[in-house]
């Protein structure tokens, strides 16, 4: 089954709701019963029964001929071979059910294989929709197996990036593992991919206002100045926009250079001082944020004098105010 990229249902028997507008593609959530999500049999046993769990014994007394034992290679290749209409394999489904003991008996069977890597309609992997789902154990399960943090789906999120978009700092510790000098190379990569927006994971943390997760990738090792492509914003420029000063000042704490300047020159003092929250040009002064020349308070405010002086205060000298309606009426013609 193809799980949307924004969200999943509640857990059974809760009352949960997610954020208006998130989408939860559900059509293939009955591809497998739940007879069907039994572990693999490890060794030939009992005939097996409806979805391949072993059959009642016949009632005493009856000359019913026991069925002939399954077949376990067999019933293995069956389950891995199984893809939904949406894509989705025997894998996703053990995590969209949350089935522990099903996960458990395909990871033994596809342990370091691209099997877990396999990816639906969506572009989701297994490891994908435990994120979204909020499933840190079977993140852990699945990174131990050997599943691929750096694979995108179709927004070109990988598992990180999703893990700070749905706000999961536990399952986002399992996919960085330990905090190492220097991160270890599969880290970094997770630290330093970017979705099909030019964001990193620290962006997308940034962006979320998600302090735990900021420190989690800071502590990681994630580039405290890698400015996104769209306006060369840094993650400081982020902080100051999202209104954070606790954001803006775990990272100046941390090293953000606070005279970053994007694609326009526009610094985060400039975004601070035209954004309402008085406490960030504070703090940005405090931690040696310049006022470059031409952009003090004082000069904008003579700037803003002088338009006034030069269109003699807002108004012509004949005190008609200029209306383009009037100024283009019919006596442009005359």
């Amino acid at each position: 089954m193809a799980a949307a990229e924004a969200a999943a249902p509640p857990p059974p028997g809760e009352g949960g709701k997610r954020p208006e507008g998130d989408e939860w593609c559900d059509s293939g959530l009955g591809s497998l019963g739940d007879g069907q999500l039994a572990p693999l049999p490890p060794s030939p046993g009992p005939a097996a029964g409806p979805g391949g769990l072993p059959a009642s014994p016949p009632p005493p007394g009856t000359d019913q001929a026991p069925a002939a034992a399954p077949d376990p290679e067999a019933w293995l290749r069956h389950v891995l071979s199984f893809v939904s209409e949406d894509g989705d394999t025997a894998l996703h489904l053990a995590v969209i059910h949350e089935h522990e003991a099903f996960l458990d008996s395909i990871l033994q069977h596809t342990e370091g294989t691209a099997y877990l890597d396999l990816q639906n309609d969506l572009g989701q992997t297994a490891l994908h929709l435990a994120v979204i789902l909020g499933l840190p154990a079977f993140v852990r399960k699945l990174r131990a197996a050997g599943a691929g943090p750096g694979v995108q789906e179709r927004g070109g999120h990988t598992a990180l990036h999703l893990a700070c978009r749905e706000g999961q700092p536990d399952c986002a510790r399992h996919l960085l593992g330990p905090p190492r000098t220097p991160p270890a190379p599969e880290t970094r990569e997770q630290l330093e991919s970017v979705n099909y927006d030019g964001y990193t994971p620290l962006h997308v943390a940034v962006l979320r206002k998600d302090l735990e997760l900021v420190q989690l990738l800071l502590r990681a090792g994630a580039d405290l100045n890698k400015a996104e492509p769209s306006c060369g914003r840094t993650p400081l420029h982020l902080a100051v926009e999202a209104q954070s000063p606790e954001l803006a000042e775990l990272l100046l704490r941390a090293g953000a250079d606070p005279a970053a300047r994007g694609y326009g020159g526009r610094t985060p003092l400039y975004s601070a001082r035209h954004r309402p929250d008085p406490r960030l040009p504070q703090l940005l002064r405090a931690f040696g944020a310049p006022d470059p020349p031409g952009d003090s308070e004082d000069s904008e405010d003579e700037e803003e004098e002088e338009e006034d002086e030069e269109d003699g205060g807002g108004s012509n000298s004949s005190g008609e105010e200029y209306d383009d309606i009037v100024i283009n009426s019919g006596r442009c013609a005359d």
